[in-house]
């Protein structure tokens, strides 16, 4: 399987879970992939993007039903950050869980 496939089906899933379930099924999400797809090129960096991925997909979907600027700029105000460094702080959230948990599921399955 490609790795821009592979992305882009992480990507999905993790907009998909995080829709149905929210940000904590991501870490399992991506131990799970990484138990399934064992021969996957640098599991992690694939998860992370993936997951980053979703997650503005989720993010660019919001924007167009409502006033995500508005909201990014007064919750980026609570966190002393601009909107736009609240927003690649989410999109960074994301990605971290999903490849600190790929590499932890790459290293428990090696032993």
């Amino acid at each position: 399987m490609s790795r821009a496939l592979q992305v882009g089906g992480f990507a999905i899933c993790a907009a998909v879970a995080t829709g149905l379930a929210g940000w904590w099924l991501i870490p399992v999400l991506a131990a799970v992939w990484v138990r399934l797809l064992p021969r996957a090129d640098l599991p992690a960096t694939t998860c992370g993007v993936g997951a980053a991925s979703g997650w503005a997909l989720l993010l660019l979907v919001d924007a167009a039903q409502g006033p995500a600027s508005t909201v990014a700029r007064r919750a980026g105000g609570v966190f002393l950050v601009p909107g736009w460094a609240f927003v690649g702080l989410t999109l960074l959230f994301g990605a971290l869980l999903a490849s600190t948990a790929a590499i932890v599921a790459g290293k428990s399955r090696r032993r």
